[in-house]
């Protein structure tokens, strides 16, 4: 049955010989069946099968990649250095030598970091696309192969989708005249891969990623949830993430502790049946909380860190690299101005390596020059000095986030206009963007 869908997708007739060495295949295009090469890309296929492999190589030929295969994973880690593919396909289950022990040995060489792994494998249990996401592999394919499973495992390698669930600070703005952007307090999400997401703080924005989720009707659903602090708008819509409350989703939760009380505590207090009338021992999901300081992690074979800001109390600030991709979100953080008597040139040039050459920058744009000067110490930043880091750190694109509860949409319109003014005059590169719920964009 593999076999005969394998063969009505490749839409060509196969020679099933034994392979015994590696084949290399030519790349061609084939308009009559539609395949086109758009990016093609140079893939190396591992299955000790000579019909699954010779058969995956025809559907990847087909659809105009350089192809080579190997039915020998012990020549992995030499054919791959010798061939420098784009991706390799690899096979789980192999006598010998598994697919995880190929996935790892290849991730042990450095010269081959940039390599993308995708599994491939007649097992579709989550425990072995966990073990394959931690051993580095960049995705998973439950045979049969095929291209639309192919094409969608590569439209999430390289990127992450990046998407704006609360864009508001302080409190939710649900009158009319203030929605225009989402009333909505911070939460934004970056999906990793398919089912696997990274949230950022847990302001009231949460709940409709939440049913978003649901929506797309994903079965299981890992969530890490990065918190800045605990200050009510980046919180206290937490207990309100529905895919806590699913048997089989994992989710994940790292921030600070605060004084003498932990992070755990102070993300479960709000659930203690006093504010809130559900408690944490309702949750279906398996919940796990992680105490954090300024540091680096890996995550799932994702590099996060994490820097200490400018806030009262504990405050981090988050960086995330996925391949040659990256994403930071700094909020709340404050800026004093360069000639302010609190100006603090040491940390704004460490913030500025931290967020250096990010492809989306989110960060705390409060104020107006003229209203931040009646809050400084509010722990919040000016419009200009947001765009001096920006432009300081190199980084592309600067998200305008955590509007002030009385700033209607004309207003966020406004700092939009004076964003793109201050970086024009500065001569960056940077552009500025307004996000709005919903709004999503590859990082």
């Amino acid at each position: 049955m593999y076999k005969l869908e394998l063969l009505k997708n490749a839409g060509c007739q196969l020679p099933l010989s034994v392979l015994t060495r590696p084949v290399v295949y030519t790349p061609i295009i084939n308009k009559q069946k539609g395949y086109i090469a758009t990016n093609k890309m140079k893939i190396l296929v591992i299955d000790d099968s000579p019909t699954v492999l010779e058969l995956t190589l025809k559907l990847l030929q087909a659809a105009g990649h350089e192809v080579e295969g190997l039915s020998f994973p012990g020549e992995a880690v030499e054919r791959t250095r010798a061939l420098k593919p784009d991706i390799i396909v690899c096979d789980i289950m192999m006598p010998d030598i598994s697919g995880f022990e190929v996935c790892r040995n290849i991730r042990k060489e450095e010269d081959l970091a940039d390599v993308k792994i995708v599994m491939s494998s007649s097992k579709a249990y989550e425990a072995d696309r966990d073990k394959a996401k931690s051993l580095g592999a960049d995705g998973y394919i439950v045979k049969p192969f095929t291209m639309a499973k192919f094409n969608s495992i590569m439209q999430s390698l390289g990127s992450m989708q990046l998407s704006a669930w609360g864009v508001r600070g302080t409190l939710p703005t649900p009158q009319q005249g203030y929605i225009a952007y989402g009333g909505n307090t911070s939460c934004y999400s970056l999906q990793i891969s398919p089912g696997h997401h990274f949230v950022f703080d847990a302001g009231t924005g949460i709940r409709n990623l939440g049913s978003h989720l649901l929506k797309n009707g994903q079965p299981r659903i890992t969530a890490t949830l990065f918190i800045t602090h605990p200050h009510w708008d980046h919180i206290n819509a937490f207990p309100f993430f529905t895919p806590l409350y699913i048997p089989g989703n994992v989710v994940r939760i790292y921030g600070a502790s605060q004084a003498s009380t932990t992070f755990e505590q102070l993300m479960v207090a709000q659930m203690d049946g006093i504010y809130f009338p559900i408690t944490v021992r309702e949750f279906g999901a398996t919940l796990s909380f992680h105490e954090i300081g300024e540091q680096e992690m890996m995550i799932d074979g994702v590099k996060v860190r994490s820097m200490w800001l400018k806030h009262p109390g504990n405050c981090l600030g988050y960086r995330v690299d996925l391949h040659d991709r990256s994403f930071c979100y700094i909020t709340d953080n404050e800026l004093y101005p360069s000639d302010s008597e609190f100006a603090d040139e040491e940390f704004v040039n460490k913030l500025a390596d931290f967020c250096r050459g990010a492809n989306v920058l989110v960060h705390d744009c409060t104020y107006f020059d003229d209203e931040y000067a009646s809050k400084v110490h509010w722990g919040h930043s000016s419009l200009s000095e947001v765009c001096r880091l920006a432009h300081l750190a190199e980084v592309d694109r600067l998200w305008i986030h955590h509007h002030d509860p009385d700033q209607t949409d004309e207003d966020i319109e406004r700092k939009l206009e004076f964003c793109t003014s201050v970086l024009q005059s500065l001569g960056s590169s940077t552009k500025a963007v307004l996000p709005h719920e919903g709004m999503s964009e590859n990082v």
